[in-house]
């Protein structure tokens, strides 16, 4: 598949290194970003930058004119906000706008990120690819992305190629410093006072923009597939980033109760005054689900290689602390 290639969250953690896959591999790049400005000064110079929102269809629609393939990485992955619409606008309208597009414009295959979240396995479990989630889900992030699946799962029965990408806890260079970003950040700085009692499942997001890649190239029409490192608590996720940052400091494990006891009294407390609690309800869920991820099947079809973690770690450290990223 040649021509030009949209991708959508060009400046988010796995948007942004599809991107420069898609570019090392010669490929013409488009992106379609909110701030012209600040992705001209992050994104390589060859991409050709679009201004819009996939919240706005028109704009959607003009970045897509033209375009043969679409990577459609932008969402928002908080498990918090004070208005919870907000949800609904980018995660579910703004897939709902990226498949118009696509329509429009005879794109040949949408490769759509979206998570492991929408998949179901009981707390300490293991996530597969043949048990997507058929219930309620508890925050409305996840309602969210089960919604826009939905959306990809009904253009694709109406004929659009489509392929989806589940990834875990995603992390790696990037202009964007959220989520377990933030997490490995906080510890360089010295910010986080308590570890959650469990773990996660974590990739890195160079190998998952490599299997994003094959799957657009190679992965059967309307495919769908797991990816995750490895399993590991949060604990030895900060010693290993508090000795690469070179200070040691850990932070002690809290004790699950606790943690339940500070969102009962803080999301009360944060929803009347629209201040972020400490933990979200959604991250309290999250945390207490407490799940793996089987990634055999992108393995198997994708050449998907589980990034070692030591390395990954070490260059997601250097990468935010080059030039004070991490700094404040």
């Amino acid at each position: 598949m040649k021509g030009t290639i949209l991708v959508t969250g060009a400046t988010g953690v796995v948007g942004f290194a599809i991107a420069n896959r898609l570019v090392d591999r010669g490929l013409s790049v488009r992106a379609l970003v909110r701030d012209v400005l600040r992705a001209r000064k992050v994104l390589h110079p060859s991409i050709d930058i679009v201004a819009g929102d996939v919240a706005d269809r028109d704009s959607t629609e003009r970045a897509a004119s033209g375009a043969t393939s679409i990577f459609h990485a932008a969402g928002l992955p908080e498990q918090w906000v004070r208005d919870e619409s907000v949800f609904e606008r980018i995660n579910v309208g703004g897939t709902a706008n990226v498949i118009a597009a696509a329509e429009t414009a005879g794109v040949e295959r949408l490769v759509y990120t979206s998570t492991m979240d929408v998949f179901d396995a009981a707390p300490g479990g293991t996530l597969k690819e043949d048990r997507p989630a058929m219930g309620e889900k508890p925050t409305a992030y996840e309602r969210s992305k089960m919604k826009a699946q939905a959306l990809v799962q009904d253009a694709q029965k109406k004929g659009l190629s489509t392929v989806h990408l589940n990834p875990s806890a995603v992390y790696g260079p990037s202009p964007s410093c959220t989520a377990i970003n933030k997490v490995i950040v906080d510890v360089v700085n010295r910010k986080v006072p308590l570890l959650p009692p469990c773990g996660i499942s974590l990739v890195h997001s160079r190998g998952l923009a490599e299997a994003h890649v094959h799957a657009w190239e190679h992965a059967p029409d309307g495919s769908r597939y797991l990816l995750s490192d490895s399993y590991i608590s949060y604990r030895e996720l900060a010693e290993r980033t508090a000795a690469l940052a070179g200070h040691g400091r850990v932070p002690p494990t809290a004790a699950l109760w606790l943690l339940r006891v500070v969102v009962g009294l803080s999301v009360p407390f944060g929803d009347w005054f629209g201040l972020r609690p400490p933990m979200s309800r959604g991250e309290l869920a999250f945390l207490q689900w407490d799940v793996r991820v089987d990634a055999s099947k992108a393995q198997q079809e994708l050449n998907f290689q589980p990034r070692d973690l030591e390395a990954g770690l070490s260059e997601t450290v250097a990468y935010f602390t080059a030039d004070d990223r991490a700094a404040g």
